[in-house]
This record gives C-alpha cells, sequence and structure tokens, in this order.
C-alpha cells in the first residue's frame, strides 16, 4: 500500500513542482484602462505619477536610463554614485556582487527580466544577476539606450559598430548570446548603403526580434533580420551633422502589429516624433501651433492599447514676451493622456 501511494504521490509532487517553475512569474491580469498605475522616471531619480506629484526619490542615483516593471515591483537601470554595479528595485538599491577584472565606470544603458534573473546592460557586458558575459569584440560598439531585450530567458543586445570596409562608418549590430559570451552579428543594409544604427530592440515568443533604427538615411526595421526601410515624408536634416532623416528609437508589438517610434526631421533643425504602425506614419505633436521639436523616450504596449513617451519643446507667449518650455508628454494610441512640464522624464512604466 505504501509503494501505491508513492507511485501516486510523487508524479503530482513532480507536476506541482514543474507548474510552480514555468509560472514563477505572478500571473497580471490586464487592467482596465481607468485602473492602470503609471510612473515616470526622470534622469536624475525622480520617479512621478501622471499628475506630476513625485513617488519616491532613487537613493543615491547619478542617472537613470530606464525603468520596467514585473506585477506589483518595478525595476531601474542607471548608475549609482556609490561607484557599484546593480539597479534598484522598488526604490531600494541592490548591488549586484560581480567580480570584474578590470573595474570600470558602471553605468546601465538598460535592464531586463525574465524568471529570477537581471539582465543589465552595462559595457562591455551584460550581467545576468552576478554573472559576467563579455560583448565579443566591442571596442568600437556603442549600445544603444534602452539597447538590451529579454524573451524567455533569450537576451539580445544592440547598437552600432564601426567598420572600414566598404568605407569608414558605423553600421547596425546586433549580439546575441553564445557559449558564456556575447557575439555580434551585422544587420543587413540596402544594396549600396554603407551606414546605420540599431537605436531599439525587443524580443518575443523566445526565438523572435524587431529592430529599429536606420539605414543610411532612412528610418528602419528589422524583424527577425529582414529589413523593412519605413516611410519619411520629410528629406531633410542638419547636414554637418550627417543626420538621418528618420530614426526608430522604440519597438514593440501588439497582437500581430509591429509598432515602430521614433522621429522625423520635418526642417534642418527640428524633429518630430513620429510611430510607424504597420508601416503607416502619425506624428505625434502636443503643443498645436506653438510646437517646436519633439523626440521618442520610451515605449510600451499594455494589453491592446500602445503607449509612448514623448519629450516637446514648444514656445510660450506670456503677452510681453516668449519663451521656449520643456514637456514630458505620455501618449495612449495617439491621444495624449498626460503632461508634464520641465521633469525630462526618461522612461515610463505602465502597470
Amino acid at each position: 500500500m505504501r509503494r501505491f501511494l508513492y507511485y501516486i504521490i510523487l508524479p503530482i509532487c513532480l507536476i506541482s513542482m514543474f507548474s510552480s517553475c514555468k509560472n514563477d512569474e505572478p500571473d497580471n491580469p490586464i487592467k482596465p484602462v481607468g485602473e492602470r498605475d503609471i510612473m515616470l522616471v526622470n534622469g536624475i531619480g525622480d520617479i512621478y505619477n501622471l499628475n506630476g506629484e513625485v513617488i519616491t526619490t532613487l537613493s543615491n542615483c547619478q542617472s537613470v536610463s530606464q525603468i520596467i516593471v514585473e506585477g506589483n515591483d518595478y525595476f531601474v537601470s542607471g548608475s549609482s554614485s556609490k561607484d557599484r554595479v546593480g539597479y534598484w528595485k522598488n526604490g531600494k538599491w541592490n548591488t549586484l556582487h560581480v567580480d570584474f577584472i578590470e573595474d570600470v565606470e558602471h553605468w546601465a544603458a538598460g535592464i531586463g527580466k525574465w524568471d529570477y534573473y537581471i539582465y543589465l546592460l552595462d559595457y562591455p557586458n551584460v550581467l545576468k544577476n552576478s554573472g559576467i558575459f563579455p560583448l565579443r569584440d566591442a571596442e568600437n560598439f556603442i549600445a544603444a539606450r534602452h539597447g538590451i531585450s529579454v524573451s524567455e530567458g533569450v537576451c539580445h543586445v544592440v547598437g552600432s559598430d564601426l567598420v572600414e570596409t566598404p568605407v569608414h562608418a558605423r553600421v547596425p549590430v546586433i549580439y546575441s548570446e553564445h557559449k558564456g559570451a556575447y557575439v555580434s552579428e551585422r544587420l543587413p543594409l540596402p544594396e549600396g548603403v554603407t551606414r546605420g544604427d540599431a537605436l531599439a530592440v525587443y524580443g518575443y515568443d523566445r526565438n523572435h526580434v524587431i529592430v529599429g533604427g536606420y539605414v543610411g538615411n532612412e528610418p528602419a526595421l528589422w524583424i527577425d533580420n529582414q529589413l523593412q526601410v519605413l516611410p519619411c515624408t520629410h528629406s531633410t536634416a542638419m547636414s554637418s551633422d550627417d543626420l538621418p532623416y528618420g530614426s526608430v528609437s522604440a519597438v514593440t508589438r501588439i497582437g500581430d502589429r509591429i509598432y515602430a517610434a521614433g522621429t522625423e526631421y520635418y526642417d534642418e533643425e527640428n524633429q518630430v516624433a513620429t510611430v510607424w504602425c504597420d508601416g503607416v506614419q502619425q506624428y505625434l505633436k502636443a503643443s498645436g501651433d506653438d510646437f517646436v521639436s519633439s523626440e521618442v523616450m520610451d515605449i510600451q504596449a499594455y494589453g491592446s492599447d500602445l503607449y509612448v513617451l514623448t519629450l516637446e519643446y514648444s514656445m510660450i507667449d506670456n503677452g510681453e514676451y516668449s519663451y521656449p518650455a520643456l514637456s514630458s508628454v505620455l501618449w495612449m494610441n495617439g491621444t495624449v493622456l498626460g503632461k508634464i512640464l520641465y521633469k525630462g522624464m526618461v522612461s515610463f512604466a505602465v502597470y
């Protein structure tokens, strides 16, 4: 009888163990729009709600790059004034105890999470908790802001590398893990184009990845390494800086639709935040006739809704004189959800 019970109970225990491992992340049903919480963080570690009220200030924060959420927890990457490598969880600093062969100044350009693991893009390495995974042959590599994405334990890093052939130029690259390190692959360029950059990455369903950036002078996507050049209405930029006419700096996916967000120059000095959905573009301008310039800072899909954070410059006329104003604008599905003056938000999270 005992042996019979053993053979009955053991499979049940094993099933329970494996089920708990598979579902170790909390189940988060999509909230209705009115019940969602939103956090926005500026570059020096002040976290705000959508009303512009400070929720908390990150301790010993020197700079911030990105905020993400999982369940009711939020995680922030950046750099600490204590010269340690780590991240903030729910406002408290967590040091990663990493033994570097050569200690360098630490600034995490982006953060990802899967299972129990925190991933940090801390050039010239990817950190997975306290594990070090070097970016190979990265002497001339420049990582994108928010240039890391993790899907079911598969991590990708994007940016640009410097090449000498066929000409001296920066080209878009993607890094993927291979045998304890990350190796790079050059993303394809159109025939006759010699330069480009990868500025955004979004991994999904473990083995699929979307990269945003530009090729030559045009905004572009790479969907599983297949290049798609996006439309750009204006063909102008500051020629002295050799800037592209448009670029993609944030990407995400809702269902089968891919959303790319970035900027397009509409004259030689000013750009406008732009969202492309299935290749169709929409300009994001919150200031009407007072609009001067804007750029995309971050993007997030929540359920079937698309959120985009932009930084917008406008002119305010008080009757006697005009002066420039800087606003952080949060958009949902192309409509302004909130606007905060002068705080300079760099990232946000909806949960």
